[in-house]
């Protein structure tokens, strides 16, 4: 090539990246594909001039009208964000400097945001069906994001939203465990083992007192499914409550009372995927970061207040057989007439269908039940140490750095670092698993104490470091919260409920109890008992992906977060609830509507509140770890409204059912329960939801409610075996009306 050759083809080099460089330093503005009105969008910014270190001005248009303006450094204006007040196809233009751009977006009406939660509540309402109103919410809420087209909307729905949620390793990891342990479930009943061990607490009854304790002792012992629990509990209780002339009324009230609340709160239940899988699916909507949804689940326990409070007054109403209203007369008339049914009532047929007949030569062996739940329990404990690392190498870190510091100091792959429990894994090619601790001894290049902290938690996922390692300083406790901490419940819980399925399987095979091919179809017939509850499942985590498009908890947040006051949010989401439930008669459909709207709005309020009032305050409490806590006193909220409405709902599919195992009348069960759960109710908003939502420690107020419930059946309750007056002007508690 000649020089004149060589000369111009430089030359046209250099104005190729002349130009690259200008291209690439053009502003440009990319807006999401559409946005709600009147509520703040993200607007993402390149092309900025980021070494800049002066302050430039800046100017935000939107059709025109100015809406911000300020002066910043450019390298903070990577994000920009507006609010659009009118809906429709809006022009915004950001002007940086000397350099502008511009774009349009689709602008939603905010309100269009709600329609979808909106319109399955009120269909469900109206309807008292919950699939069907669920779908429709999503279909509703696909055709809104999709240009208001409801046939791509409805197609959308299906491949988009429910494809989705079932895709989610997370949410097929759920299903797997339900269904598990629902097999489960169903050998265990097929070999007798559930009846055997009702069976082995029946031997101790003595009298009226020990067999109504008995029923309700039994109905907390058969905590993992709240349909085996009525129907077992009820079923098997029935004789001997009769004997001991107990109101069909009061065993079916007290069958009901340890179902859903003792399933709700168990540590292992058919319930705890499905709530585990509805906060995991709203912690991640708003970005909390949180590996362990299995532990948050337990740290809402204190907050359960209406299924700890209903098993309280069950467990006082047993002990004291003191009862009121209703139910008083129900049971003068089983303990003066020998009725354990009124003269006009209606007993559902018992539900010997829907359970499994057994030979009665069969043997009834206890531990048939208790050893395949004892090692799913135990299991799932000792699972989630392994997973989190309890088990593994543990070290202190000493010395680090991200170059060779010593002759002592090795190469290793940081792979996640935890700032809440000061700790580290890492690994290399001779060890997958390690864990480290620091504290304000260790040393990193060159720094200690708080700097040398602040410069580990930096480290990105995969980085490099090279660190001195010392024998470790963690107690057995701090390992064991730490790994806890760090598991993954979903893994753990597929293992346990698998293993919990084969055991329970080989225990009635290796007795002559069942054949291989009885046992897998008892365990299909238990596994099929949920398909209604993955269904139910999926559809939740349907509408929470549509709410989450639409930005529907941002929407209102924005709107009522100078409306509801922090401290009345819990009691609003439990009163909410409890209508929904109520009217619908699921507590799991109420649960998946409202908990991705609580925990967001629960989160936001707080936050507010925490900045403008209680951050100032001395010894004021980490921002994070108080709105944690209000977020999970919503959270229970949720689900105890949820709980609650259910409970009392004549149309609850477990109302039904406590009725039917217990063969009571279906209203009399409805009308003589009805006054107890109410109480509860009244005295868990009153006493627990309003002083929590204020800041009252739940260690504090649950026991004063509970010392107020105790003296509510103390200062009204009567015994059934008080003479009664023949003079009584109420009917429902005369005696002569029964005679």
């Amino acid at each position: 090539m000649s020089s004149p050759s060589r000369f111009r083809y430089c030359l046209f080099l250099l104005l190729f990246f002349c130009c690259c460089s200008q291209l690439s330093a053009q502003l440009q503005i990319t807006p999401p594909d559409f946005t709600l009105s009147g509520i703040k969008t993200a607007i993402s910014v390149s092309g900025l001039n980021e070494d800049n270190p002066e302050p430039v001005l800046y100017r935000v248009e939107i059709d025109g009208q100015l809406v911000s303006s300020g002066v910043s450094k450019e390298s903070d204006l990577k994000e920009i964000k507006v609010v659009f007040p009118n809906s429709g196809n809006p022009q915004i233009s950001v002007k940086v400097g000397e350099h502008t751009a511009s774009s349009s977006l689709r602008c939603i009406p905010g309100w269009l945001s709600i329609l979808p939660p909106l319109f399955a509540i009120v269909l469900a309402l109206l309807s008292r069906e919950v699939i069907s109103s669920l779908f429709i919410g999503i279909w509703l809420g696909s055709s809104i994001i999709f240009n208001y087209n409801p046939f791509t909307g409805f197609l959308r729905a299906l491949d988009k939203y429910l494809l989705n949620a079932l895709a989610d390793s997370g949410h097929a990891a759920i299903i797997i465990f339900s269904v598990c342990l629902g097999g489960m479930i169903g050998v265990i009943n097929r070999t007798g083992g559930m009846q055997g061990i009702v069976e082995k607490i029946s031997l101790k009854v003595r009298g009226p007192r020990s067999a109504q304790l008995s029923a309700w002792l039994m109905g907390v012992l058969i905590f993992f499914d709240d349909y085996a629990n009525t129907l077992i509990v009820g079923n098997s209780m029935r004789p001997i409550t009769d004997e001991n002339k107990i109101s069909r009324e009061k065993l079916s009230y007290i069958v009901d009372s340890t179902a859903a609340p003792v399933a709700g709160i168990a540590v292992l239940s058919t319930w705890i995927g499905y709530e585990i899988g509805l906060i995991r699916e709203s912690y991640v909507s708003i970005g909390i970061a949180e590996t362990n949804f299995y532990g948050v689940f337990l740290q809402t326990i204190p907050f359960r207040f209406y299924c700890l409070l209903a098993l309280f007054f069950g467990f006082m109403i047993a002990v004291t057989r003191r009862d009121f209203g209703p139910m008083l007369a129900a049971e003068q008339r089983a303990v003066h007439e020998g009725k354990v049914l009124a003269d006009n009532a209606k007993p559902i047929s018992s539900p010997e269908s829907a359970a499994p007949v057994l030979p009665q030569e069969m043997p009834k062996r206890w531990y048939n039940a208790a050893v395949p739940i004892a090692i799913v329990i135990l299991g799932t404990f000792i699972g989630l140490l392994g997973d989190g690392g309890m088990y593994a190498p543990h070290y202190h870190l000493a010395n680090g750095g991200t170059t060779k510091i010593s002759d002592k100091s090795e190469e290793w792959t940081v792979n996640s670092v935890s700032s809440d429990t000061k700790t580290a894994v890492i690994s290399n090619n001779n060890c997958t698993f390690v864990r480290i601790n620091y504290d304000a001894t260790t040393a990193w290049a060159g720094k200690t104490g708080a700097e040398a902290a602040t410069e580990i938690e930096q480290l990105a996922e995969g980085s490099a470091a090279y660190l001195e390692l010392a024998p470790s300083t963690m107690t057995f406790s701090e390992k064991a919260r730490t790994a806890f901490s760090g598991a993954d419940s979903t893994r753990v819980l597929i293992w346990v409920s698998v293993i919990g399925s084969i055991i329970a399987l080989l225990l009635g095979l290796t007795q002559g109890l069942i054949t291989l091919d009885a046992g897998l179809k008892a365990w299909t017939d238990g596994a099929r008992t949920l398909v209604m509850a993955v269904m139910i499942m999926l559809l939740a985590w349907s509408i929470n992906g549509i709410c989450s498009d639409l930005g529907t908890a941002k929407y209102i947040v924005e709107m009522v977060t100078d409306v509801i006051p922090y401290w009345l949010l819990p009691t609003i989401i439990f009163i909410l609830a409890c209508l929904i439930s109520f009217s619908t008669g699921t507590s799991w459909g109420t649960m998946a509507i409202l908990l991705p709207i609580s925990i967001p709005l629960a989160y936001q309020l707080n936050l507010k509140h925490y900045e403008e009032a209680i951050a100032m305050l001395p010894n004021a409490p980490e921002a994070g770890l108080y709105v944690k806590e209000m977020i999970l006193v919503s959270i229970g909220a949720v689900l105890e409204g949820s709980i609650f409405g259910d409970h009392c709902s004549p149309i609850s599919d477990t109302t039904i059912m406590s009725s039917m195992a217990s063969g009571s009348d279906h209203i009399d069960h409805v009308r003589t329960q009805a006054p107890y759960a109410a109480l509860v109710g009244l005295v868990a908003i009153v006493f627990c939801y309003i002083p929590a939502g204020l800041g009252f420690s739940s260690w504090l107020i649950l026991p004063l409610s509970m010392v107020i419930l105790a003296a509510f059946i103390f200062g009204f309750g009567k015994k059934a075996e008080a003479p009664v007056a023949e003079n009584d002007d109420d009917p429902e508690f005369s005696y002569e009306q029964n005679a």
